[in-house]
């Protein structure tokens, strides 16, 4: 780049007597270069746009002469990306076609000019490299070398970025939670805003497009200034924008397509028969519109196919059009700051719609437009109306990295919230969180409603917005059913829904000024009315919204703090209010009190009284165990059983002899003091011969899990039952809950014996606590030719794993016989060693784990490159009776075939074994511990079942014959 200033400071610097020839001379080459710069500008590029971080910027590029319909396909066989390079970022921007480059204006159909569309997000210096190539479908030909360079490929240049404005808040981004995020402020966003009409851009006035919509009653209120096209054109599409934001809301939901659809009066094509051209100039009326939508802040929603015409691209897989499709949406509109990609309407084959996509598609669409948008905005999926149908469709997309969470579409109003709390909790599980909006209500022919026909929309308030709100989704869009006035093909005036907007901004304005939304979660069991959602912080904050008044309490227990509370209005939106309690103190379940009336539905807030700053510590995940006797309290409801402490078993139980106590549940509550996230849950019960009780597993009052023990035929056996993955926060209230039950099989004086619902304790294990990703920096033990070896003291990861035993180092220099005769003078050992003999105390828990991945854990990343059945042996020392058993696992899972391997002979020196003790053969039979290993790496892991148990080398064969020396 030339510096023309400063040759101007150095022309301004030659003494006054410089000969005029020199300065003729750096004046002609001056005009020289700027005469070349012109041209290079003129012909090259032209940068235009506003120079700062998150304003749109477009570089114009010229060629040869080409038209929308010539033979030589533009958008087909021709392909411009511009790499655009800033510190370390890159981002990949492909461009498009434009015609004239005016194309809004002038309606042109043929020109010289190419475009891409940016939108920096950085301050400084950012340059630009031009890729711009011709070939037979090029366009949707993802390699670099791809087809020959043509016309103003590399050509190559820079930009500088200032600040931004100070109210611009960035781009929304799915950052991994169940909430977007504004990029420059890291603000949460929730979402508000319309649903219908579905067919927004079928508005008269862009160029070849039905006259479906014309929004006159919004003339009025576009405003000097606003953009138009055309001597005037799109006054009345802007002002209906402008009246939506003045209400608050931030979001517009519109299919860019709808050709065999409902309305089939939108596409991008220069036809609706074709599929491989595009109208620039319709598409460029579009960008008009879709530009004073970022201005006022208002999401586009694009829903890129509904139901009826999801099978019209390449009979629905991800073909040559529908990448086409998808490539020119991007490269025209994926620059805009808040997007929702929507892969379609209804998607997916039902009942009344037996053709359509199926989950190879679905999966096929999402990474498309995840991958090849630079920006990686929100990925959605429009779902069926019917649980069956959302579960059948979205199901087997949890956890896939290319989708961020659906779009719900709900024909029952009363299932929302809990519908919205099932695909967070699913998505949670699966490891990746799913924004959950609320975009389409039913019934289909009612939605919501006219104000003249719904003055105060006391339903869809309370079961649609609130419903959806607080059980932690990201917002809602809401539909106008097909009965009434300005319904969502018809709309012409979003006035006719004014109390909704209004409605719905009182419920945006709660969460965003009194909320810490986004560390919140639905909490509906911490108070005894059923009807209300609760939205807790616990033992920080709490929002209760009743949708109709009457006595609740909230359970505060463990808490210690005193809370104030006051009550919020959503229907009118007001400042807080004080009720006839202002103020109540944690540790018990507690009254709330009234709102100051008692019409229709309100919003206590449970705010601290004196919140003091948390402190930050570096504690770090670890297994958490609760045991009955020392971490739960028992809780004395009279309504309820009551546990009592059966220490010689350690294990809460019901005292069935009590003719009150059986058939009833009893409850015992702990406070989570550990850190938050997602746990792998195991509940330790012990199981009787006499009666097979049932248990609750409780989150803050409501139930997550429900088991029963199994049938036995020992008075006693401790059974393991796995919950799964469960998020659990800091502060959460963790209940158990038990029934004694009576199998009628065991007599006892006049009746038969009861079980006592004995439970022992909960383990808590992190998520990924023992996974790959954990151990990324070690270095995988590889099975070779069968065989993977492996010295037992060079283990990944070693854990207590929440008990009072460790898996130690023992070495030579401890001068014990083990270590000298152990390989490279090395074990490990379960420590401490407390039960040496049989007459020894046995803990269960403490010093004896009969079930698996319960005890002390030492893990091994391993790999293997033939998967299949590998035989577990071990190389042990034993003294005695009691310290010959371990357990092996696989991957955080302990199958039957790992469990309880057993030494009996070659007392006192180091023995192989590999066999399971059974209750037939306590010594158990050779060569049947095995674990199922798929290729790939896994994590290994031993267990603790006995202390004292001292471990020296391990071998996994794949050959069944296989006898270490």
């Amino acid at each position: 780049m030339v510096d023309f200033n400063l040759i101007l400071r150095n022309l301004a610097k030659q003494p006054i007597n410089q000969p005029k020839l020199d300065i003729m001379r750096t004046l002609t080459v001056m005009f020289f270069l700027i005469t070349q710069l012109t041209f290079s500008q003129n012909n090259d590029v032209k940068v235009e746009g506003v120079l700062k971080k998150w304003q749109k910027i477009t570089l114009s590029f010229k060629g040869d002469t080409f038209s929308e319909s010539q033979e030589d396909n533009p958008f087909l066989n021709y392909r411009l990306n511009v790499v655009f390079k800033n510190k370390n970022k890159t981002y990949n921007v492909p461009g498009f076609y434009a015609a004239d480059g005016n194309a809004a204006e002038t309606s042109a159909k043929k020109g010289k000019v190419w475009q891409v569309r940016f939108t920096p997000d950085e301050v400084g210096t950012w340059t630009y490299e031009v890729s711009f190539r011709k070939g037979k479908y090029i366009a949707i030909d993802d390699s670099k070398e791809a087809g020959e360079p043509v016309a103003f490929d590399g050509v190559k240049g820079d930009f500088e970025i200032t600040k931004p404005d100070e109210q611009v808040k960035g781009r929304l981004q799915y950052t991994g939670d169940r909430y977007l995020h504004y990029a420059e402020n890291n603000t949460p966003f929730l979402k508000g805003g319309t649903d219908s009409p579905e067919n927004f851009l079928g508005y008269y006035e862009f160029d070849q497009t039905p006259d479906k919509h014309r929004y006159q009653p919004h003339f009025k209120d576009w405003k000097n200034g606003d953009p138009t096209w055309q001597n005037g054109k799109g006054k009345n599409i802007i002002g209906a924008l402008n009246y939506l934001a003045s209400k608050g809301m931030n979001s517009v939901y519109f299919l860019t397509m709808n050709v065999q659809g409902d309305g089939k009066d939108v596409w991008p094509w220069t036809d609706e028969n074709e599929r491989y051209r595009f109208d620039c100039s319709k598409l460029d009326q579009w960008e008009i519109v879709f530009d004073h939508m970022d201005k006022l802040g208002l999401m586009l929603h694009i829903v890129t196919q509904e139901t009826e015409n999801e099978l019209l691209m390449d009979i629905g897989e991800l073909g040559v059009q529908r990448k086409l499709y998808y490539r020119e949406l991007i490269a025209r509109f994926s620059h805009h700051l808040a997007i929702t990609w929507n892969l379609g309407e209804e998607n997916g084959p039902v009942h009344w719609s037996p053709k359509g996509q199926n989950n190879s598609d679905r999966k096929a669409m999402a990474k498309y437009i995840k991958t090849h948008d630079p920006y990686q905005s929100l990925v959605v999926l429009h779902t069926h109306s019917q649980p069956k149908d959302q579960d059948l469709f979205l199901n087997p997309l949890l956890g896939y990295p290319f989708l961020d969470g659906p779009s719900l579409q709900t024909h029952e109003p009363d299932l929302i919230h809990d519908i919205t709390k099932k695909w967070i909790d699913q998505s949670q599980k699966n490891g990746r969180n799913w924004v959950v909006n609320q975009d389409e209500i039913g019934p289909a022919d009612t939605g919501a409603k006219p104000d003249k026909d719904d003055p105060d929309h006391d339903d869809i308030r309370h079961k649609v917005l609130w419903a959806n709100l607080m059980a932690g989704g990201a917002g809602v869009e809401w539909y106008f059913g097909y009965k009434f006035d300005h319904n969502d093909l018809k709309c012409e005036d979003w006035r006719s829904r004014d109390v909704v907007w209004d409605q719905t901004r009182y419920g945006l304005e709660f969460f965003q000024k009194y909320l810490p939304f986004t560390e919140m979660q639905s909490a509906d069991g911490l108070t005894d009315n059923p009807d209300d959602f609760v939205f807790a912080k616990n033992d920080d904050i709490y929002a209760i919204y009743l949708p109709e008044v009457k006595e609740t309490k909230i359970n505060l227990f463990g808490s210690k703090k005193m809370f104030q509370i006051q009550w919020y209005n959503p229907r009118t939106g007001e400042a807080l209010q004080n009720g006839t309690i202002k103020k109540i103190q944690g540790g018990q379940k507690v009254d709330i009190g009234f709102p100051p009336n008692k019409e229709k539905d309100w919003v206590a807030l449970l705010t601290l009284k004196n919140k003091k700053k948390k402190g930050t510590s570096e504690t770090k995940k670890e297994v958490v165990t609760l045991n009955a006797l020392t971490d739960f309290e028992i809780e004395t409801d009279n309504n309820n059983a009551v546990y009592y402490k059966d220490k010689s078993n350690n294990v809460l139980a019901i005292n069935a002899a009590d003719k009150d106590q059986p058939s009833k549940l009893a409850y015992a509550s702990n406070r989570f003091s550990g850190l938050s996230g997602l746990y792998n849950l195991t509940f330790i019960s012990m199981s009787e011969n006499d009666g097979e009780s049932e248990y609750l597993i409780l989150k803050n009052g409501s139930i997550i899990s429900e088991v029963t023990n199994p049938e036995t035929d020992k008075t006693f056996n401790e059974a393991r039952h796995d919950l799964g993955r469960i998020f659990i926060a800091e502060n959460d209230i963790i209940q158990i809950a038990s029934k004694a039950v009576t199998n009628k099989q065991i007599p006892e004086n006049d009746e038969t014996a009861w079980s006592r619902g004995r439970w022992s304790r909960l383990v808590l294990t992190p998520e990924g606590m023992v996974t790959n990703g954990m151990l990324q920096a070690e270095t995988a033990f590889t099975e070779k030719d069968g065989v993977l070896e492996i010295e037992a003291e060079d283990f990944h990861y070693n854990s207590k794993n929440g008990t009072n035993r460790a898996w130690i180092v023992k070495t030579a220099k401890e001068k014990t016989d083990q270590s000298k005769t152990a390989s490279s003078n090395k074990y490990i050992e379960a420590f401490p060693d407390t039960r040496v003999t049989h007459d020894d105390v046995l803990i269960t828990g403490d010093n004896f784990f009969p079930l698996p991945g319960v005890g002390g854990l030492v893990s091994y990343k391993i790999n293997v490159n033939t998967a299949g059945r590998y035989y577990v042996w071990v190389s042990a020392y034993s003294k005695g009776t009691e310290d010959n058993g371990v357990h092996a696992g696989v991957n955080n899972t302990w199958p039957e075939s790992g469990e309880r391997m057993q030494w009996c002979n070659g007392k006192n020196k180091w023995t192989w074994s590999s066999a399971q003790r059974v209750p037939e053969n306590h010594c158990g039979t050779p060569k049947t511990i095995f674990l199922d290993l798929e290729k790939g790496e896994s994590i290994l892991s031993f267990s603790m079942r006995e202390d004292g148990l001292k471990m020296d080398r391990i071998i996994l064969t794949n050959d069944v014959n296989f006898s270490p020396k």
